[in-house]
């Protein structure tokens, strides 16, 4: 007997027999499971039963997997949809390709970096920026802008002006290309003009002049130049004042540094200007009067003078608010027995800018930028000793209409006119100027919604060659001191034969045009140069003559004289040692030959 391990005494449960022999099992598997089942007391609902998972238990019914199992699940490999998925997100986007060089700031990230440029690159607009430490934002990288304003500029200085300085820079980029601070990003014309006038300075004990105005003629362009390269994007006009500011005060404050042992109570007033292509950054510091001139005759000061106000003073308005209350503590003499502070604002003075100083002074300058537009002829920064004894901005408009064109005769032209009223002139009494002439090639429209022209003006050729009559003065600093013509040394100071050549100019052109006649005559009398000795209208004439024969500062006064429309025109400029009166004849760049032979 057997027992089913089934675990009851009761019978074990019947299976169905088949049928046996070869031909009842063909075709056969064996028992149907529900069969199995039935047999074995297992319901037959069992296999329709889905058993939930502990995800699939906490979502709420309804769900589809309750109907559907399956559901969501097409067959198709996860690889192969996320292929699908971002071939499809590529075809959407547009096709943009990075430029060289550029590598993600962050993977994923819209913004490109290029070491070696210093730059970025976005993705959804394709531009470059560079990263503004100011605003802490990515800025547009600017690209210069070179505008139809053509400045020329000129100073004169007295010789008996030990304590005055100047700057002139034309170029500026050129100047932070050699210093290793490029400035390609900056509107052209770029350029720095800087006028110093000293005080308090003893240029007989020390042979300098002012020790405070030779530091800040070396060293303002060294404070300034690396915060315009440091920022390659748009320089805004607030940009620019704040520049300005922070050079002045960090260059008063590396002097007041480094002669702070030494004593020195040397100081100085500044006027500087940054010509960045139609805007003009004017920094006034102290008493020099900066004034804008216009074409019709009028001259403003820009800024107010930072000075208590003198007793020859007639204009009010250069006294800074707050003059009066502090005018009176200036007047007090210094203890060291050297002439009394007068200026609210200076470089230097260290004794009047310490912390128990009664006589507080100031290195924060005054900023205005000026737009340069068709109607402003140009600016001016004129000492205030010489502006006050010429008659003030009334003479300097003046001197602007009639010298129009030639910025260093009207620089000397204020000189002369101070040096005529004063009489005698002291090395603590600052005479000299810097006069900057704008020329705008081409007239602006009067209606600011008129349509800008469909062609460009054409370019202005530069002759090949230019006929030449001049009168030469020599002075004591040239190479060769000797007069060829009467055989005799000559003694003359630069500035007596400057003021000699002015004169002249004057003379030549009191009628609005060259006077050949009066040329002539003073030819025969003045010039130092073998060429006087000529005869009729080639006394002076130096013939044809070529870039490059007589140096770069001829080169730039004679060839940049405009001609006629007859293409032969008559033009004068004045140079340190010369005076020349070119006539000019266009030549042709094909045939290599004048089109027309100038007259005489």
């Amino acid at each position: 007997s057997s027992r089913w391990v089934g675990g009851s005494t009761s019978s074990p449960p019947t299976l169905p027999l088949l049928p046996v022999g070869a031909g009842a099992m063909a075709g056969l598997s064996g028992p149907k499971a529900h069969e199995v089942r039935s047999a074995l007391g297992v319901d037959r609902d069992l296999s329709t039963q889905v058993v939930l998972t502990g995800t699939q238990a906490a979502e709420k019914p309804g769900k589809h997997w309750v109907d559907k199992p399956n559901a969501g699940y097409s067959g198709t490999p996860m690889w192969k949809l996320a292929l699908e998925r971002r071939e499809q997100e590529d075809a959407a986007a547009p096709c943009v390709k990075i430029p060289e060089g550029f590598k993600p700031t962050q993977k994923g990230s819209e913004w490109y970096y290029s070491e070696k440029r210093q730059v970025f690159w976005r993705t959804t607009d394709g531009q470059m920026y560079v990263w503004d430490e100011l605003a802490q934002k990515h800025a547009p990288l600017h690209e210069a802008v070179t505008f139809d304003v053509k400045p020329s500029v000129g100073g004169c200085f007295h010789d008996a002006a030990a304590q005055v300085r100047h700057v002139m820079v034309r170029d500026l980029q050129k100047a932070g290309t050699a210093l290793r601070m490029p400035l390609e990003h900056l509107d052209r014309p770029c350029a720095l003009y800087a006028l110093y006038e000293g005080h308090r300075g003893n240029p007989g004990a020390t042979g300098s002049g002012n020790v405070c105005a030779e530091f800040c003629v070396k060293n303002l362009h060294l404070k300034l130049l690396p915060k315009l390269a440091a920022f390659r994007g748009y320089w805004e006009d607030e940009r620019l004042q704040g520049a300005m500011r922070d050079s002045f005060e960090e260059l008063d404050a590396e002097f007041l540094e480094r002669h702070a042992s030494s004593g020195k109570s040397d100081g100085c007033s500044a006027a500087a200007a940054l010509l960045i292509g139609d805007r003009v950054v004017v920094s006034s510091l102290g008493d020099i009067a900066c004034l804008v001139c216009f074409k019709t005759g009028e001259a403003s000061e820009l800024v107010k003078a930072h000075a208590a106000k003198e007793s020859d003073d007639e204009d009010s308005e250069d006294e800074e608010e707050g003059g009066a209350s502090s005018s009176g503590a200036n007047k007090e003499a210094s203890t060291d027995g050297k002439p009394p502070i007068r200026w609210t604002r200076a470089f230097g003075d260290a004794e009047f800018k310490a912390a128990d100083s009664s006589h507080r002074l100031l290195a924060t300058p005054d900023v205005a930028v000026v737009h340069l537009q068709n109607k402003h002829q140009g600016v001016a920064f004129v000492c205030r000793a010489l502006y006050n004894a010429i008659g003030r901005a009334v003479a300097v408009s003046t001197v602007f209409r009639r010298s129009a064109g030639r910025p260093r005769m009207a620089a000397g032209a204020l000189v002369d006119a101070a040096v005529q009223w004063l009489g005698q002139v002291t090395d603590q009494l600052g005479l000299g100027s810097i006069v900057v002439q704008f020329e705008q090639r081409h007239e602006a429209s009067s209606s600011s919604d008129a349509p800008p022209p469909q062609k460009r003006a054409r370019k202005e050729e530069i002759p090949s060659q230019v006929r030449l009559r001049h009168i030469l003065l020599k002075h004591r600093e040239c190479k060769s001191t000797v007069d060829k013509v009467r055989n005799k040394q000559v003694k003359r100071s630069r500035t007596d034969a400057e003021r000699l050549l002015r004169a002249v100019m004057e003379e030549v052109l009191s009628r609005g045009e060259i006077d050949k006649k009066v040329f002539t005559q003073r030819c025969k009398e003045l010039s130092e140069c073998q060429s006087s000795l000529k005869s009729g209208e080639l006394v002076g004439d130096l013939g044809w003559v070529k870039p490059g024969k007589l140096g770069q500062n001829f080169d730039d006064t004679a060839f940049s004289l405009r001609a006629d429309p007859e293409q032969t025109g008559w033009g004068s400029r004045s140079s340190p040692m010369c005076c020349r009166c070119c006539r000019r004849c266009r030549r042709s760049c094909r045939r290599g030959r004048s089109t027309q032979r100038p007259r005489g």
